[in-house]
């Protein structure tokens, strides 16, 4: 069965995955470069993680239409 979402949950999904991915690889690369066990490195990664995806995804959900407008000023629109 193939469902599909409607359209306007798009912005607000897209926002969640990307953020939720970004804030993980961000988090994780800065913490394991400060971390000096492995154990001390997961305990902080789902810290720090916890507290970065909420603002990664405000962030996405207020910059991402304001950097579309910005970056169609230099674009042909089709």
């Amino acid at each position: 069965m193939d469902i599909k979402l409607n359209n306007r949950y798009r912005r607000v999904l897209f926002a969640l995955v990307m953020s939720g991915c970004t804030a993980l690889i961000v988090s994780g690369v800065i913490i394991f470069l400060h971390s000096e066990s492995f154990s001390a490195f997961l305990s902080a990664w789902a810290r720090g993680f916890v507290t970065a995806w909420p603002i990664v995804f405000i962030a996405i959900l207020t910059l991402a239409p304001l950097v579309n407008r910005f970056l169609d000023k230099f674009f042909d629109t089709p």
